[in-house]
């Protein structure tokens, strides 16, 4: 199982949602915490986020980086599907 760390802007999303949302976001950090390669809703990322992975969550993407050595999960940002790919 990987250790999983949310950056401060992916927190600060969090902490905005409501509980439904912060519900689908926690079972996704289990998801992925445990898989973070190959589920159904994970998909690599490529371009200026080349080595990222993105999680879908119903309209949310959780963007991501793993460090397989120290099994480590970085997600650095949370946000709606048309949103998450601009910064």
């Amino acid at each position: 199982m990987y250790e999983v760390i949310i950056s401060r802007e992916a927190e600060k999303y969090y902490k905005k949602s409501d509980k439904i949302t912060k519900r689908r976001i926690n079972i996704s950090i289990s998801n992925i915490s445990k898989e973070p390669f190959s589920r159904l809703h994970i998909k690599r990322l490529h371009g200026k986020l080349e080595g990222k992975y993105r999680y879908a969550v119903a309209d949310l993407r959780m963007v991501y980086e793993v460090d397989k050595r120290e099994k480590i999960i970085k997600i650095t940002a949370i946000r709606r599907r048309g949103d998450v790919y601009k910064k």
